[in-house]
């Protein structure tokens, strides 16, 4: 896991702190981990968790012991084509504005009879109080909207508006070039508040091979999507297996499922430390643009096909960006091929 130089110095032992990620993608959750652990075992900070659902889950797997709490969810849902899922998003925006309003409120209702000596937030820009250092972990500066320039450059000035009330802005990205997320970490134009480049975030260890994986699936994100390109791998595996390939399914929460045919191995879950294994032994993966797979896999130096969810545009554009400087491979999913990821030579 990542240890961070970087944090402010305002942290104190034994910190009582709220930690909530974003309920869009496992991302946000597995993020929280490295930045939990660290909390944790440097500070002694006592940490309680707002979040629900597979973020929970999967938070919660790797600390049990954790308290935690119920909190208003965007519950963002994708659809099976690009368009409609980009005029789903915009036709969503109104109900975003009325979620971080919701967030506000909640935490208002919170500290009445709680209270906190710090507020992390990832990516809920409501979840800030005046009184008490809050900081916002994002990624995203700049969103890229499907819609050019201009529009990107409005929704930033709205977004400034929410981060500007933070304490801090905390960048899970290296501070100097190469980044991984290009102009979306680093703007022309940034926040009027302190912004702080804490370095990428990974639950992820560098561990050593044991054994040989010819592909890894790692699949997340909202559905229909995550099932629609399940169901593309599987298809094309069955009807012209390799010599082995392992699928992690994404879906946390319960038990873990295991089960085996034509040389491929399927888990509906593992924890960081199975994944972490999994990875090393990994000659290729196939998996989404997302920015938290990303942070994992990258300065892991892993042979990456990444397939952008279609119509979410930040997965599109960091799938362009990488490409172009030849760190991933980028395959859309309506051209996926797994014969050609599979490739000699490729």
């Amino acid at each position: 896991m990542s240890q961070f130089s970087n944090f402010p110095s305002n942290i104190t032992q034994n910190a009582r702190i709220l930690i909530s990620p974003l309920d869009w993608g496992l991302g946000h959750a597995t993020r929280c981990i490295p930045l939990i652990d660290t909390l944790i075992s440097r500070y002694n900070a006592r940490i309680t968790v707002a979040a629900e659902g597979a973020q929970r889950a999967v938070i919660q797997e790797a600390f049990p012991a954790l308290p935690f709490l119920s909190i208003p969810g965007y519950k963002i849902k994708y659809h099976k084509n690009r368009a409609a899922t980009i005029a789903g998003l915009v036709f969503s925006l109104p109900r975003i504005v009325r979620t971080i309003e919701l967030e506000r409120q909640w935490l208002a209702d919170l500290l009445r009879h709680e209270k906190f000596d710090i507020i992390i937030s990832d990516n809920r820009y409501g979840l800030y109080h005046p009184s008490i250092p809050s900081y916002l972990l994002t990624h995203q500066l700049l969103v890229k909207t499907a819609f050019g320039a201009i529009a990107d450059r409005l929704v930033q000035q709205r977004l400034y508006k929410w981060i500007n009330r933070f304490t801090e802005c905390w960048v899970p990205d290296y501070e100097a070039e190469p980044s991984l997320a290009g102009e979306l970490s680093h703007p022309k134009k940034m926040p009027a508040i302190t912004v702080r480049y804490l370095g990428p975030l990974s639950r992820l260890k560098a561990v050593t091979a044991d054994g040989k994986i010819e592909l890894l699936a790692i699949l997340s994100g909202p559905e229909p999507q995550r099932s629609l390109l399940e169901k593309k791998i599987r298809d094309q595996w069955d009807r012209n297996p390799g010599e082995s390939m392992v699928m992690v399914q994404g879906l946390p929460g319960g038990e873990t499922r295991t089960c085996q045919q034509n040389n491929l191995t399927i888990y509906s879950h593992v924890n960081g430390e199975a994944l972490s294994q999994l990875v090393a032994n990994a000659s290729r993966i196939v998996c989404r643009s997302g920015y938290s797979s990303l942070m994992d896999l990258l300065p892991l130096g892993k042979d990456c096909v990444v397939v952008p969810t279609p119509g979410q545009t930040e997965q599109e554009y960091l799938a362009s960006f990488l490409a172009a400087e030849g760190r991933v491979r980028m395959m859309l999913q309506k051209d996926f091929d797994l014969a050609s990821i599979l490739e000699p030579g490729r």
